[in-house]
């Protein structure tokens, strides 16, 4: 069923990076959509979204973008804040693509981009939808796993230790740190995430020091976020708990904080259907 309607693949300069991204033809009068990726190994947009293009596509026009560094997207060093430099870069993206404002639906990663943006355009931002993004340096009331001893070497484990990239570790990764349900994972995602992590620039990437940009807290902008904006989170999300989402919907103009008690960190390849729904009935429901 995911492969029932065309997508096209585009490449457009933004601010002097090379972008990939899909596009999913929707209607001309509603806002388009943006998809984001997490950061995890192989991450595009369509290999995080792609579950979602059918129903998004019947009521808008979608884009799935892929950060620099990302799938087939330029591989080029960050230079300064990492969420600050691919923001300037999104900016570019639509200013390209004349897109003037839009919805933007984003993964984790993506979702501290797109805060950083919103914050800074709050003209081209309709509405948000974040999914287990962690915009901070530290959690509120505990520390984020993500940056203790436990998983402080995910990233070089995967991509250096016992022989490099393989389908069986890329498996292994998405079903311990992104699932709930190991059963629930997505082939089709599964091997997008596999052949886009075996990209040589990538490689290449790590051996220059810096070049994935320096750490940005975001938590100094929460109150300049004026988008509504849904943040939806699993309950069994590895990278976090439940304060740091609260803190967002505390700070920010408008949010509003839906927890998933059957998914993980990617909860919309986990639960499609529930958040198909209600990511929708939220763009469509606000004036």
């Amino acid at each position: 069923m995911d492969n029932e309607f065309p997508s096209t693949r585009h490449w457009v300069t933004a601010d002097g990076v090379r972008l990939h991204y899909r596009q999913v033809d929707g209607p001309d009068d509603g806002l388009p959509v943006i998809f984001t990726h997490g950061g995890g190994p192989g991450s595009t947009a369509w290999s995080n979204f792609h579950r979602s293009a059918l129903p998004f596509a019947a009521r808008h026009r979608c884009y799935f973008l892929d950060f620099a560094q990302f799938g087939d997207s330029d591989m080029v060093p960050v230079e300064g804040p990492v969420f600050s430099w691919h923001a300037r870069k999104l900016l570019a993206f639509m200013d390209a693509l004349g897109i003037a404002r839009a919805h933007l639906v984003n993964q984790s990663f993506g979702g501290c981009v797109a805060i950083r943006f919103a914050a800074e355009h709050p003209e081209r931002v309709a509405r948000l939808v974040l999914i287990g993004s962690q915009p901070v340096a530290r959690g509120v009331m505990q520390p984020l796993p993500l940056f203790s001893k436990h998983a402080a070497t995910l990233m070089s484990d995967y991509y250096f230790a016992d022989g490099g990239p393989s389908l069986a570790k890329m498996r292994t990764l998405i079903q311990r740190y992104e699932l709930h349900d190991d059963g629930a994972i997505d082939e089709q995602s599964l091997q997008l995430r596999f052949q886009a992590s075996c990209n040589p620039g990538l490689h290449a990437l790590f051996e220059q020091p810096g070049a994935f940009g320096q750490p940005e807290d975001l938590m100094p902008l929460f109150n300049r976020v004026k988008a509504p904006t849904l943040i939806l989170w699993g309950l069994h999300d590895w990278f976090g708990g439940i304060d740091v989402p609260m803190l967002m919907v505390n700070q920010f103009a408008d949010a509003r904080l839906h927890v998933l008690g059957n998914a993980a960190h990617h909860l919309q390849s986990e639960q499609p259907a529930e958040f198909n729904a209600l990511a929708l009935n939220f763009l469509g429901g606000y004036p």
